[in-house]
């Protein structure tokens, strides 16, 4: 047990060792303090056991697991902080997560919502999208795998067995690895060709018991299990939730696809996929409601109008009428007509099956495959939109998919065509005005959201977008595929989704704020990264919080170049743009700004001092202590790369100071 030990060192990290949180196969893993630097932040040590110290293959894997999350960088997959070894044993330190496995959860309450499961699984979807798109399959996706943080944060984990696609795999041929009860259909045959749709299928099964509260499959053993993925149909998820909504029943189902190529497309059709079906619940309830509340004059008159002969001649019955019969006549038996229409209809109906058989229409899945195929952006929708054209209207799991691909895509292709013409300027031709179909007010409230973005107005340009949005009605679906009817309705799809990321902005800034408070309470502040926007935004606002708005503004305008050209990072974008207004200097005031930053450097400093005199004779007042470790740390990170010479004096005295306050 290594309970109560500290391991590491002083200058790569030394780690104190608090208490086990769990053992397997592979290890045990504690939670753990990391202090480094003068730093101090929770992590989860993962040691090897020592009965695999001489397992090549074990070894192998343990350290493929820190070479993979060293490429993950992902708000909903567990971060790696660092690796090393302990008399000789490996270990690899995590993010540590103040929360609970969904599995645990799942013990606990027997099932969950599936609104709630749906928020998880769109989650799952970005982690799994990114790592996917690293050529990462995680290959063991199960709710034991899924923490969920206390403020409801999907953070996937345990890279322990995926699979990277740029190397060798570790497993033999026809081998397994996994999870039985939630392992593909192609990894329980062994198969050496593993996708990420068979992290899809497992997606499947998690869905699948979370919000059944069982497995789709039982058996007795692993080799039961196998067969059992391989070769069985699991029963409806419907039928053990009655309340469930038919779409996610399908979208399950079609997870669960024993071929990979029958199943999503990726994990980001499934995400959208999910939208689309939260949107269908939230119109049928509101149909439902409209025609709960309906005028009872408002309904059809004369409903027996519709009636049938059959409903006719039932009345007539019950009335005690019977219908008068004919004479009929004899006829010889070959010259009645239904013989001479036998030999007439073995004729045709030989040469009518060959006709049939020869022009029979793909299946859905069978004409998906042009849209799987298609390589580009543009070919995608190409092809989604002939596949919507022949498969529009019918109600299938890949018509659902092709749906919500089709309007991802017309959505980026359109917010595209607004920014192109947004920041065109040509003195021959405006490009801002109204085209054929476009409503002049309508495009003016786009032109002033965009305008509003731009100059950090967020609440405007979120006024202006709703504006834009009500003023365009949404269309049928089953019209996607009518270019037309979309041109216009794309645009409605552009404010909806810009509105998304809007909200968004107001979510982030208030994580940001909740990870300084615990960082700065905790002595766990992030270190700076400025690959990671987050890592950018943060470092920003700590400098708002210190009183320097002129150094924060830099680095807030640093963050919005970097984002620009990204729609993925466009909730940073929006954020960075939006505190840049708010803190960039009046013009002609750029000096003054400059001037007091040594004002703040040197208040942080000798405030700093002045308090470690007054505390550091008692070990029991550990607050002020670790508020004068806090700013000795704002000044280290915060002004460290500064050439002036005076605020360079100040940070390495505050360097010294955090070494004797950390001492204690």
């Amino acid at each position: 047990m290594l309970v109560g030990q500290t391991i590491g060192s002083p200058e790569k990290g030394e780690f104190q060792i608090e208490r086990e949180l769990g053992s397997g196969a592979m290890g045990t893993v504690y939670r753990a303090t990391l202090t480094l630097k003068g730093k101090k932040l929770p992590v989860a040590l993962k040691v090897v056991s020592l009965g695999l110290l001489g397992n090549e293959s074990a070894m192998a894997r343990f350290e493929r697991e820190a070479a993979i999350l060293k490429q993950l960088r992902h708000p909903h997959i567990v971060r790696l902080f660092g690796t090393g070894r302990f008399r000789g044993t490996p270990y690899i330190a995590m993010e540590y997560i103040d929360g609970e496995p969904l599995d645990r959860a799942l013990a606990r309450r027997g099932r969950m919502g599936w609104e709630e499961v749906l928020g998880y699984a769109k989650q799952l979807c970005l982690a799994l999208r990114h790592a996917h798109e690293k050529g990462i399959i995680h290959r063991d996706l199960k709710p034991s795998n899924l923490m969920i943080t206390k403020d409801g944060t999907l953070k996937l984990a345990d890279f322990g067995i995926a699979k990277d696609e740029d190397v060798t795999a570790l497993t033999g041929a026809n081998s397994t690895i996994g999870t039985a009860a939630y392992m593909s259909p192609e990894q329980c045959r062994g198969s050496k060709v593993l996708t990420a749709k068979s992290d899809l299928y497992s997606l499947g099964v998690v869905l699948y018991e979370l919000i059944s509260g069982k497995k789709p499959f039982y058996a007795d053993t692993s080799m039961d299990m196998f067969l059992k993925h391989v070769n069985d149909t699991p029963v409806r998820p419907s039928k053990l939730v009655a309340d469930l909504p038919v779409w996610v029943d399908n979208l399950i189902l079609h997870l669960m696809e024993k071929s990979p190529d029958a199943r999503p497309l990726d994990a980001a059709t499934v995400g959208q996929l999910m939208t689309v079906i939260e949107d269908k619940v939230r119109n049928q309830q509101s149909a439902g409601v409209d025609a709960a509340t309906a005028r009872r004059i408002d309904r059809k008159l004369n409903e027996s109008a519709g009636m049938t002969d059959e409903d006719r001649e039932a009345a007539r019955a019950l009335k005690g009428k019977k219908k008068k019969k004919k004479k009929v006549e004899a006829v010889p038996l070959l010259q009645q007509t239904w013989v001479k229409a036998v030999g007439l209809g073995v004729v045709l109906l030989g040469l009518v099956g060959v006709g049939v058989w020869l022009s029979l229409p793909k299946s859905p899945d069978q004409a998906f495959e042009a849209v799987a195929k298609a390589a580009t952006s543009d070919d995608k929708l190409e092809a989604v939109k002939e596949f919507l054209k022949e498969y529009g209207g019918k109600d299938h799991p890949k018509v659902d998919e092709a749906r919500a691909l089709f309007k991802d895509l017309r959505t980026k292709k359109a917010d595209q065509q607004l920014v192109n013409r947004y920041g065109s300027d040509n003195s021959k031709f405006n490009y801002r005005k109204p085209t054929e179909g476009e409503n002049e007010e309508t495009m003016n409230s786009i032109w002033a959201a965009m305008k509003a973005e731009k100059e950090g107005r967020l609440k405007e340009a979120a006024a202006a977008w709703i504006a834009a949005r009500d003023a365009i009605p949404d269309m049928d679906p089953s019209r996607y595929a009518d270019e037309d009817a979309v041109r216009v309705t794309a645009y409605r799809w552009t404010a909806e989704r810009r509105l998304a990321d809007l909200d968004a902005v107001t979510r982030e800034s208030a994580r940001l704020d909740t990870v300084l408070d615990k960082g700065y309470s905790e002595e766990a502040l992030p270190a700076f990264d400025e690959r990671v926007p987050e890592s950018r935004a943060l470092r920003a606002v700590r400098l708002q919080k210190v009183n320097d708005p002129a150094k924060a503004s830099k680095v807030w305008a640093d963050l919005a170049a970097a984002t620009s050209a990204e729609p993925e990072q466009r909730r940073w974008h929006l954020l960075a743009l939006r505190q840049k207004a708010a803190t960039t200097p009046e013009k002609g005031k750029e000096d003054e700004a400059k001037a007091n930053r040594l004002a703040v450097v040197t208040k942080i400093a000798d405030t700093a001092a002045a308090k470690w005199a007054a505390v550091k004779g008692d070990e029991k007042l550990l607050v002020e202590w670790r508020d004068v470790r806090n700013a000795c740390r704002d000044l280290i990170d915060l002004y460290a790369d500064e050439s002036d010479e005076a605020i360079r004096t100040r940070v390495d005295a505050a360097r010294l100071l955090l070494t004797e306050a950390a001492a204690k």
